[in-house]
């Protein structure tokens, strides 16, 4: 079957406006392609409409909007609501459309996702995706798994959604996923090395002053980076003393699960797991700066003592 098809003109379908959905609609609008966005919450549609967003009421609307070969970009909770999106799609499309999976998911169910698609004639690409609530400014990083010839045709999405070398095609579905948990993975890796420098730099028998001792290491230091900076931003505010150090993290099981998946060892990753489920008063400073840190990129809640 041929295709034509033009980046001149690009529409696609959006389901999720979330933390990230929503700024990700915003900037493929910047970038003049034109989506048509659904939401449970119909406030989010209303509120994208006003920037350039074609409203849909519901997924057979969001589908009925859009021409020629469909493509449609989820963007929703891994688990039960993306498996129910995805079979709820499936009935509305035609053999050749797409369906894009930017869930933050086990790549497993990417490949059951894939031969489910498949059954119907539909291609499937799983996509992870990086880049916080600072996607809209600074771009996202995408992690890309599903059939290499179709790849041209999303393309155009990923040019428009991520930074100059920012994303990349791994292989058939389940790639894109695995890639995603393993950034995961060293994201986890990285808070704890900079929780547990904290935490050392307030024990000394002098008084430090932890932002300082941040800024300082930010400029030139060989642990510059994004995350170090944000330590400083977060250890600046105000708030940062009244935060409860309880870490919020929903991935886990998925990334535990992604590491037994394919036999390997992770002892740095294990650490970071189990002190961000400990409840113990022990390591107090460390998971305040955590969860101070996952605020700032992510904009992950947290309490207040």
């Amino acid at each position: 079957m041929i295709f034509n098809f033009s980046f001149k003109f690009m529409r696609i379908g959006f389901v999720g406006l979330g933390r990230m959905g929503f700024n990700m609609v915003e900037r493929l609008l910047d970038h003049k392609i034109e989506v048509v966005a659904y939401n449970r919450s119909q406030d989010k549609v209303k509120a994208i409409a006003k920037k350039g967003a074609k409203a849909a009421t519901d997924l057979a609307d969001l589908v009925g909007q859009l021409p020629g070969r469909k493509i449609v970009w989820l963007m929703l909770p891994a688990g039960l609501v993306t498996d129910q999106t995805i079979k709820k799609l499936l009935p509305l499309l035609r053999r050749g459309d797409i369906i894009i999976d930017g869930a933050n998911d086990f790549y497993g169910n990417a490949e059951r996702h894939s031969k489910l698609c498949a059954s119907r004639g539909i291609y499937f690409f799983d996509c992870g995706v990086s880049g916080g609530i600072w996607g809209l400014k600074n771009g996202y990083t995408l992690m890309i798994g599903g059939p290499k010839a179709q790849f041209k045709f999303i393309e155009p999405l990923c040019l428009a959604l991520a930074p100059k070398n920012g994303y990349g095609y791994f292989g058939l579905a389940g790639a894109g996923h695995f890639v995603k948990s393993v950034h995961n993975i060293v994201e986890y890796i990285y808070l704890q090395g900079l929780a547990e420098g904290v935490e050392l730099l307030q024990n000394f028998k002098q008084p430090i002053n932890l932002a300082k001792a941040t800024q300082v290491w930010g400029p030139a230091s060989v642990i510059r980076s994004w995350l170090l900076d944000l330590a400083h931003i977060a250890l600046k505010r105000p708030d940062f003393k009244k935060i409860n150090p309880k870490i919020d993290s929903v991935t886990i099981d998925e990334l535990r699960q992604t590491v037994k998946a394919v036999k390997s060892y992770a002892p740095a990753f294990e650490i970071a797991t189990k002190i961000r489920r400990d409840k113990t008063n022990k390591f107090i400073l460390g998971k305040r700066t955590i969860a101070a840190v996952r605020r700032e990129f992510g904009g992950h809640s947290v309490s207040k003592k």
